[in-house]
């Protein structure tokens, strides 16, 4: 396999990944380590339910894939460029333009709309839960907060 295969393959390996990248928010979404664990639950009501941004990362150096992904592809953009000491230039720029470019596009795929709910519990004590816009509650709606062992909490209709 010559090299300018290795880079396309590359280049086509990284794109694939993308979709990957965001977390699942989601309430009815579990991972497997969670089945058969103990969870506590909470009875409660919606006070508040406002629509929120959740971001993977706030710094766009966090951003490894989508760095190493673009930043292959604009080298190999730029060393279609030019000849001699023009092409090596034109790699380099490529290269950290496409870097650039790869890590907003990553940072784009892992940021996704969510709800932060504050729900009156009927202990007294309030919680706030964030998580994804589906299923979606309303204010004065009866919900279960459901916290596991690690600390995840989710809400489900009662």
């Amino acid at each position: 396999m010559n090299t300018k295969h290795l880079k396309l393959y590359v280049l086509l390996a990284s794109v694939a990944l993308f979709p990957s990248c965001a977390r699942q928010i989601s309430s009815d979404v579990y991972s497997a380590n969670h089945v058969g664990e103990a969870s506590t639950t909470y009875s409660g009501v919606i006070v508040h339910a406002r629509q929120i941004t959740v971001e993977d990362s706030e710094r766009l150096q966090d951003n490894g894939l989508g760095i190493i992904g673009g930043g292959v592809a604009g080298a190999y953009a730029g060393s279609k460029v030019g000849k001699g000491e023009g092409n090596a230039l034109a790699t380099v720029g490529g290269a950290l333009i496409g870097a650039t470019a790869g890590a907003f596009a990553e940072k784009a795929l892992k940021t996704q709309g969510g709800v932060e709910y504050v729900v009156q519990l009927d202990n007294g004590q309030s919680m706030t839960v964030v998580q994804g816009p589906n299923p979606a509650f309303s204010a004065g709606q009866n919900v279960y907060v459901i916290v596991g062992q690690k600390g995840r909490s989710r809400l489900v209709a009662r």
